[in-house]
């Protein structure tokens, strides 16, 4: 017998449980609400809206309609551009800009939250654009601050540069009106200096801090000028330990080679006077350095020179220099400078002899005076001034009179033949100088007895006297040319001319003084 299956019933299936809360009631789904022609209206994302503050303008809250918000987020950023603009000098402060982007912050997740309040049934409002497009806006907008910040950055240092430019140009253009006279413009170089030091040091990476070295080279060699000794006081001004920046090192090194270069230039314009206290400085503070090595060489090069010209038929120059060369030379405790003396103390008499014959001979009867007397003070034991002094008398008398005719002395004067005496009447003393066959000069000291005479009036010459004192001498019979000479001037008798006198035979003169 066949059985047939028992028919099978379909249920229907019991419908999933709801979920429910705490207290067992079932949750709904969150509603969307729907937008104004009925489509529901999407929620806005709070990343979105956060991304879209960060923009600094606000963005997330127009989105999510915060008109209150978005004008508080507005305010902060019309706050800054207030700070930051106009742009100026100096940036503004980093704080400035760190608090702004700490508000930003908080604006975006104000932002975040707002969004994320209201994506919850109970409180659906509406936003401006959809989530596609907020989240457009929001990525592209993101770049506002950054964009914008990177353009202030570059402006301001711009302007920056602009300023900079311009206290060089200030600083160049005070230089300009200050030339190369330091001394009386000491303020305006230092002023200039710390505005390049400053410029450089402040702002190190600007293109006029690239421009310092130069200009403060350009100073320094403008401040020195053309003149070594010039140049001397600018370096000894930059070397001072208190000056600030490159120049102190600078100057501190170049100082000994400035000291020798002002000494040289002075010694080379016969100021040897002056010489003496740079080179002696030189020798004494910097005695190692290579400008103190190559003084001796240098001193011994510029006598060298002298003696050459004193010996050259050219004529006669730097006879003073010469003349004074040996004391120069041997007041430097230096033993390598004070042995170049004892050359000039052999050559230059002679020289300085040659130099007074050849203006002798060219009637420069002053030359000769003056070389012949810096030959007598400067080397009085060479063996020329014995001559020296004889050519010195013929000059000076020559000088008063071109016309007389008087000879240059020769070298070794004829033996005397005759005797000459010389009385002095006068209350001062007296001195004689003659030139003929022979040359000299009579000295006689002052009679303690005696007055000046009144005009016309005369001593009578008695000769011999206990109380009148005289000088006598041995000369050449001849004919001579007398004159008188006072503190080492010769100079006319009281009728303002020369004497002329022939001594062919024994006698005597008498001299007095007239009142004055």
């Amino acid at each position: 017998m066949s059985t047939e299956p028992a028919p099978t019933a379909i249920l229907p299936e019991e419908p999933a449980a709801a979920p429910t809360d705490a207290t067992g009631e079932a949750l709904q789904p969150p509603a969307t609400p729907p937008d104004a022609d009925g489509a529901p209206r999407p929620s806005a994302r709070p990343l979105t809206a956060a991304l879209l503050n960060l923009s600094g303008l606000g963005l997330g809250y127009l989105h999510l309609r915060a008109w209150l918000r978005l004008v508080v987020a507005l305010a902060a950023t019309a706050g800054l551009a207030w700070v930051a603009l106009p742009i100026g000098r100096e940036p503004i402060a980093v704080w400035w800009a760190l608090g702004y982007l700490g508000v930003l912050g908080l604006f975006a997740l104000d932002a975040a939250l707002l969004a994320r309040r209201r994506a919850r049934p109970e409180t659906p409002q509406r936003t401006i654009w959809t989530p596609r497009t907020a989240g457009r806006i929001a990525w592209a907008t993101l770049a506002v601050v950054p964009i914008l910040g990177t353009a202030y950055v570059v402006t301001q240092h711009e302007v920056l540069e602009q300023f900079l430019a311009h206290d060089l140009a200030q600083a160049e253009e005070s230089l300009d009106s200050a030339g190369t006279a330091f001394g009386p413009f000491k303020k305006t170089y230092d002023t200039a200096y710390t505005t390049y030091l400053q410029t450089a040091e402040q702002h190190p990476g600007t293109r006029a801090a690239e421009r310092v070295p130069g200009l403060i080279d350009d100073l320094y060699a403008q401040a020195k000028g053309e003149t070594e000794c010039n140049a001397l006081n600018v370096v000894r001004h930059f070397a001072l330990p208190e000056t600030p920046g490159p120049l102190q090192a600078v100057a501190e090194n170049e100082l000994s080679g400035a000291l020798h270069d002002c000494g040289m230039e002075f010694v080379e314009d016969d100021q040897l006077t002056t010489a003496e206290g740079p080179l002696t400085e030189l020798m004494t503070d910097h005695p190692s350095s290579d400008p103190a090595a190559a003084l001796p060489d240098d001193l011994a090069a510029w006598r060298d020179g002298l003696i050459k010209e004193l010996a050259s038929k050219k004529g006669c120059s730097g006879t003073a220099a010469a003349a004074d060369s040996a004391g120069f030379l041997a007041g430097f405790e230096s033993g390598k400078v004070s042995a170049l003396a004892d050359k000039a103390r052999t050559e230059v008499p002679a020289g300085l002899l040659k130099c007074a014959v050849r203006q002798f001979k060219a009637q420069d009867h002053v030359g000769a005076e003056a070389n012949l007397a810096a030959l007598l003070d400067s080397y009085p034991r060479a063996k020329e001034t014995g001559y020296a002094e004889r050519l010195q008398i013929a000059a000076g008398i020559a000088r008063l009179d071109p016309k007389a005719g008087v000879k240059l002395p020769s070298l070794k004067e004829p033996e005397g033949t005759v005797t000459l005496t010389v009385h002095n009447y006068s209350p001062d003393e007296f001195e004689m100088v003659y030139t003929g066959p022979a040359t000299g000069v009579i000295t006689i000291d002052a009679c303690d007895d005696c007055t000046y005479y009144a005009k016309g009036d005369q001593p009578e010459c008695i000769g011999y006297s206990l109380t009148v004192p005289s000088e006598t001498v041995t000369i050449p019979a001849g004919d001579y040319l007398t004159a008188t000479r006072h503190d080492g001037v010769i100079l006319n008798w009281e009728n303002g001319e020369l004497d002329k006198e022939s001594f062919t035979a024994d006698g005597g003169l008498c001299t007095w003084n007239q009142k004055r």
